[in-house]
């Protein structure tokens, strides 16, 4: 994995090929073949990557080198003669360099494309393993809240540089309680081996006192830590759980089968997750969605885990139309397909849904990037309590004009220095998530992946693709249950990261994030609001802005890892009041948050508003 390999390729055909037939060689493209594959060429043999065939030996061919979303070969034939049935083909790649995604069964497509027809993928045993074995960190992971003397599981990752779980690792590790003032306390000693795969869960820690605490081991010199862990005296109303609603299997266009990506969800730590298959029927059938649907339901009845059903609504590139995912509460809900003409557009989409208000909910996705972007003018919140505000496809709150570090952008492939350039900002106005909030839409925030590779879904980086790390959600909910969780997403009690597990409390007198509060129920609120913050970060708090009406109300320069503080509003809320069309006057206020390492955290609004 991550090395330079040479590889060795040889098939043969039942049939004839003519002139103007090519053979392709594929180590990247189609729906099913993603990863960050570099160095293939056909023209220098003292370059990486080169590509030796006999292919000549039967004909004159043009080769031609294919790169970006595909990285293939193809060998366009070109003389006259036919090359006759049952001749070995063969390919010698020298000096490649292999994809940084572990993958049990990476397929190398062998194409063949006829004249006037289209290209047929050889089903042949043309697939490679793909391991690992080299040790770069680890990540230890543990629940956000805690409450004195309550035992909780610590999950410990043996990572590679690319967050692949380094399986075959074995050796003792130290396990200490750390807190906030620095001090260390034994735990116990414990024995990764080959086993664990990987991964070691620690169960019955517990913590006797209250404060901010960390799990924390020493290994060859280097200190690894766990995110922090808030233990309170007494056990709160609500709960904080992660989470990871949208990517997508090999139902769609992912690389890893059901299985195996629910299983990654637990082996990173997360308390709630699904996929969302991509509606269209050339791409995921009914059968499909039934199993889904099926694997949803064993895996929320057999696990801690909790699942939704849900999955992702395109007419992909129709001005306006948007990405959207669409989420049941359970499963007697039918799957509205773009590809059908009754639900293919915003507008049809919604009247269908109406009937199922409070079943279902529909989340936007990457709305302000300018292929797939979303139209507010058709918008219903009675269905859409929640948008994305940050996935692979970056930050679609606001511009970059406006300060905007991660802006909406499309892929670029690239490796080497190339590797962190992203492709060109692609924004579309009037469909930031401002835009909508500025319209008096109440949304809160989620943040997610838009994952294609199922294997990482909360890492630090990006397999070198082109388009940003993948987000994480967070939901403050009573327990850990598909009603509860629901019931949060509901009332807006969430919000999003771009990675790391910051707890964030945000609330509003006694409203907490994602309330919509009447005046005439809290008078007190027209001449004066009082905004409470707490944040505890992994890693260091930049800067913090508190958002007035999409406007900077508050910013605070913080550089360090734990923030609490109170803002006072003293303005009278009819002078700074938004108004929409049916006469609502409206104010609203969230937190953005920016952390080390291009990090941001977004928490959902709190809206006043005036009817």
């Amino acid at each position: 994995m991550r090395t330079f390999t040479d590889l060795f390729i040889s098939f043969s055909l039942n049939q004839d090929l003519p002139m103007c037939s090519s053979i392709s060689l594929r180590f990247r493209g189609g729906r099913n073949n993603k990863n960050d594959w570099f160095y293939l060429q056909p023209y220098d043999p003292n370059v990486k990557g080169y590509v030796k065939t006999n292919i000549n030996n039967f004909a004159f061919v043009l080769p031609i080198l294919i790169t970006g979303k595909d990285l293939l070969i193809k060998y366009a034939i070109l003389n006259k003669e036919v090359i006759k049935a049952n001749q070995t083909f063969t390919f010698e790649i020298k000096n490649t360099l292999v994809q940084s995604i572990v993958e049990n069964e990476k397929i190398i497509d062998i194409l063949v494309e006829l004249p006037n027809k289209s290209p047929i993928k050889l089903h042949l045993n043309n697939t490679i393993k793909v391991v690992n074995d080299e040790l770069d960190h680890f990540t230890i992971i543990c629940p956000s809240i805690v409450s004195i003397g309550e035992k909780i599981e610590a999950l410990i990752r043996a990572e590679d540089k690319y967050n692949n779980l380094v399986k075959q690792f074995s050796n003792k590790i130290k396990i200490m309680r750390k807190t906030s003032q620095d001090q260390h306390i034994t735990i116990d000693e414990h024995v990764f081996n080959e086993k664990n795969e990987g991964i070691l869960r620690i169960r019955n820690i517990e913590f006797m006192k209250p404060g901010i605490k960390y799990l924390e081991f020493e290994y060859k010199g280097s200190r690894y830590q766990s995110n922090p862990i808030l233990c309170n005296k007494e056990q709160l109303h609500l709960n904080l759980y992660w989470g990871y609603i949208h990517a997508h299997t090999n139902k769609s266009d992912g690389i890893r089968d059901l299985e195996e990506y629910y299983q990654n969800l637990l082996n990173a730590g997360l308390d709630f997750g699904t996929s969302t298959e991509h509606d269209h029927n050339w791409e995921t059938k009914d059968e499909d969605f039934k199993e889904i649907r099926n694997i949803v339901e064993q895996k929320n009845q057999t696990t801690s885990f909790v699942t939704l059903f849900g999955y992702e609504w395109g007419y992909w590139y129709t001005p306006g139309y948007g990405d959207i995912c669409i989420y049941h509460e359970n499963n007697s809900i039918p799957i509205f397909r773009s590809d059908t003409n009754k639900y293919n557009s915003t507008k049809k989409l919604i009247k269908n849904l109406l009937p199922y208000e409070s079943k279902v909910l529909m989340i936007g996705h990457h709305t302000a990037l300018r292929p797939g972007y979303r139209d507010w003018s058709t918008f219903d919140n009675r269905l859409e309590k929640l948008v994305e505000i940050y996935s692979t496809w970056g930050n679609q709150e606001y511009s970059f004009k406006s300060g905007n570090p991660l802006p909406p952008r499309y892929k670029f492939f690239g490796y080497g220095k190339y590797a962190r350039k992203r492709g060109p900002i692609l924004e579309k106005n009037g469909s930031f998530i401002q835009d909508a909030l500025k319209r008096g839409y109440k949304l809160g925030f989620t943040a997610g992946g838009d994952d294609h590779f199922g294997i990482y879904p909360s890492g630090p980086l990006d397999p070198d693709n082109g388009i940003y790390q993948s987000g994480i959600m967070a939901i403050w909910a009573e327990n850990l249950s598909r009603d509860s969780i629901w019931q949060a997403l509901n009332q807006r009690s969430c919000y999003g990261t771009t990675g790391p597990r910051v707890i964030i409390e945000f609330m509003m007198d006694k409203f907490f994030m994602g309330s919509i509060i009447d005046l005439k129920n809290s008078e007190e609120l027209k001449n004066k609001r009082i905004i409470n913050i707490r944040i505890i970060s992994p890693i260091r708090i930049l800067k913090l802005e508190l958002i007035r009406n999409n406007m900077v109300f508050k910013q605070e320069a913080v550089n360090d890892k734990i923030y609490r503080k109170q803002f006072r509003d003293n303005d009278v809320f009819d002078k700074i009041a938004f108004k929409t069309p049916q006469n609502e006057k409206f104010v609203f206020y969230y937190l953005r948050i920016f952390l080390e390492n291009q990090n941001m955290a977004w928490s959902s609004p709190i809206w006043v508003r005036s009817i």
